[in-house]
């Protein structure tokens, strides 16, 4: 029987964009957010005939969650700040063994589900997948892609990922990513150094060079950090930059020196939250529409010997970021939802998106979804997204 999808956030925008997606896969998603009528409207904009159902709950109220969620349901929830609003939704969805995505970007959120969930959501059976969109998804696949480009070049040492935007601009941030962004800016971060290593947000700026280009982005903690090591064990260094800002980006590290002592007075996590929260309230609820549609992602890696020599590098570029996010949420949950909970070989656990559906099946996915590699050249024809079993057998 298939498995409930419950979507988190269903009145947000990613969130409605999710399931919009799920609808044109012919499922039938549960809408949960906190107000009732809100969830009702949307409801029936997604599906007039026969509204949606629904489910009317705060995030924050842990009882009911753990009543609601069991482990014959699929989790996709775009509700943040995460590291405010997410930890409650992550251990429920671990202690009922569920399947869980989200929408993730906040690197000390990240890292607290791999950190204090992995070994809990193992044992109960879950499958545990954040940051399961734009970011990260796209740099784990640019990552894996070439680090299989450079298998015989030479061993690889150093791997760097840069997220850039190859057109149009942060007026095509949601109020959502806008609130994580200043919730994220005094976390604490990290980076990949023969293991994982603690740095603050920012610490270092690169420069990529694409297509002639040069694009600059400040560093950021990533699944990519958590899950790539695995499949390239030779590996010593990764690195992975946020270029959205650009030129800015290197003026935007060095003030990040500032982030210690910031973190250090009392109550400016809080201020940061409030400022962020208030900004995202000076915009209107929609996007703004001519930006995103010009909005296009582009997401580079390049592998390195321990010589400095480089050994291979995948451009890929797509459609703007919540588009894709939404596809690849969406295709994910159907998967989760069609798939044997009881199959041998099925890992759970927290997991990459790699780790859990296999590097083939991400690719054919990304690239069904726009999301391909610039050296493929126009025409080159996507695949149908692969509808495989969880344990990454079709």
């Amino acid at each position: 029987m298939t498995r409930r999808i419950l979507v988190l956030g269903a009145t947000g925008y990613t969130g409605g964009l999710v399931a919009q997606e799920l609808l044109a896969r012919r499922e039938r998603p549960i809408l949960v957010g906190r107000d009732p009528d809100a969830l009702a409207r949307r409801a029936r904009e997604l599906s007039p005939q026969q509204p949606l159902p629904t489910i009317a709950l705060d995030v924050r109220d842990v009882g009911t969650l753990r009543r609601t969620i069991t482990a014959d349901d699929v989790i996709i929830t775009t509700i943040g700040p995460f590291e405010e609003l997410g930890r409650t939704v992550a251990e429920a969805a671990a202690e009922a063994g569920a399947s869980y995505l989200d929408s993730a970007g906040e690197p000390s959120f990240i890292r607290w589900i791999f950190a204090k969930l992995g070994a809990r959501a193992a044992h109960r059976g879950a499958r545990l997948m954040p940051g399961f969109g734009h970011e990260y998804v796209s740099g784990q696949l640019a990552g894996a892609w070439a680090l299989e480009k450079a298998a015989d070049m030479g061993m690889p040492h150093r791997l760097e990922i840069g997220y850039f935007r190859a057109n149009g601009s942060l007026c095509s941030l949601s109020r959502g990513t806008i609130a994580s962004l200043a919730g994220a800016s005094l976390q604490r971060s990290f980076t990949y150094r023969g293991g994982i290593r603690d740095e603050r947000p920012g610490a270092r700026s690169a420069r990529f060079s694409i297509g002639g280009r040069n694009r600059s982005g400040f560093s950021i903690g990533t699944t990519e950090h958590l899950t790539i090591p695995e499949i390239s064990p030779s590996l010593q260094e990764l690195d992975v930059y946020l270029g959205w800002f650009g030129k800015a980006s290197p003026m935007l590290s060095r003030a990040s020196i500032a982030v210690p002592a910031l973190r250090s007075i009392p109550g400016s996590q809080r201020l940061i939250a409030a400022v962020g929260a208030r900004a995202s309230t000076l915009r209107s609820t929609e996007l703004d529409q001519p930006a995103l549609a010009q909005s296009r992602t582009l997401v580079a890696a390049r592998v390195f010997a321990a010589s400095g020599h480089q050994l291979g590098a995948v451009n890929l570029r797509g459609p703007n970021q919540y588009q894709l996010t939404a596809s690849l949420l969406a295709w994910a949950a159907v998967v989760e939802a069609h798939a044997s909970t009881r199959a041998v070989h099925r890992r759970t656990g927290v997991l990459g998106a790699i780790q859990a559906f296999g590097l083939g099946a991400i690719r054919d996915t990304c690239r069904h979804y726009g999301l391909d590699d610039e050296d493929a050249g126009p025409g080159a024809e996507a695949p149908a997204p692969p509808l495989l079993m969880a344990d990454g057998e079709e």
